[in-house]
């Protein structure tokens, strides 16, 4: 089922509307990071797999607003700048708002804490034709388990919509870390994560009596909507494919101030079925709050 790009923007209407004059903030923040991706394409083993460096900078805007002692809701705005070093076709622009309402359960810092909220987001490609607009709704959960150990989860249920079907699609994904504060400044982190649902493989191509197609064969049986792209500076055929896709990670983010922490993360991601499609990503951000 595909749910309509007007979710999307029913969620940004809702969280420009909220009212923040009785809130407190704004609250600022903003994350510079770099990170190299192995298999940008997402596509399986051969020679459609490209590799690339990529580089963000964004800015997250926040109002808070206290409902009683243990409820907290959240209005936002978050926008990032996204640059590919190789592939100019996936810059972006992205931009939106947000809105969460959390409740933690007792006193204390061992005690659990709950969140659920909209976010709505605007993407703008410069291959115009994925440039989207996509709607999430979020629920996680977390708690520290000592002085040490923290667990942490994050569900997403998402629908976005593109200029071009091949492009669009719904999601949903649960992330899962388990963080370990080794001192005040030392943070190690293992990740964990599951999505399903429609992503995008990119298969070198090559042009036959009836077009341009996948030259691997198995992707003239990949099941549904796919045409021909010129974002890799060569011939692709990117194919829409509906997988699970499992994760695995680690991480480390040290504090260099108190406001500002640094953070190095290894990503596998791994959709097994129909066909194989492997994806490593490392990287590091700065982050600093206001």
């Amino acid at each position: 089922m595909r749910y309509p790009g007007s979710f999307a923007l029913a969620l940004a209407a809702l969280a420009l509307a909220s009212p923040r004059a009785w809130a407190d903030g704004p609250f600022v923040s903003v994350t510079e990071s770099t990170a190299w991706q192995d298999n940008v394409t997402y596509a399986p083993k051969g020679d459609g797999i490209k590799g690339a460096f990529d580089f963000d900078s964004g800015v997250e805007v926040a109002w808070l607003r206290s409902l009683d002692f243990s409820t907290l809701l959240v209005t936002g705005l978050q926008a990032d700048v996204d640059v590919c070093s190789t592939y100019g076709g996936l810059d972006c622009v992205r931009a939106g708002p947000t809105l969460r309402l959390s409740h933690k359960f007792g006193l204390g810092p061992l005690a659990p804490l709950v969140y659920t909220g909209l976010a709505g987001t605007a993407c703008g490609f410069d291959d115009s034709e994925r440039s989207k607009i996509e709607g999430d709704f979020l629920v996680g959960f977390s708690q520290r388990l000592s002085d040490a150990f923290q667990v942490a989860l994050d569900g997403r249920l998402g629908s976005y919509d593109a200029q071009d079907i091949v492009f669009t699609g719904n999601y949903a994904s649960l992330d899962a870390s388990l963080n370990w504060d080794l001192s005040e400044t030392w943070r190690v982190k293992v990740l964990a994560g599951w999505r399903n649902g429609d992503l995008v493989s990119n298969y070198a191509a090559e042009e036959s009596p009836y077009g341009w197609i996948g030259i691997d064969p198995k992707s003239l049986e990949l099941p549904g909507a796919w045409h021909y792209v010129g974002t890799f500076h060569a011939p692709y055929v990117a194919y829409r494919v509906s997988s699970v896709t499992w994760s695995y990670g680690l991480g480390v983010s040290p504090a260099i101030g108190p406001h500002t922490s640094l953070a190095l993360e290894f990503h596998h991601y791994v959709s097994p079925g129909f066909d194989r499609y492997l994806d490593n990503v490392v990287s590091v951000s700065l982050a600093h709050r206001f």
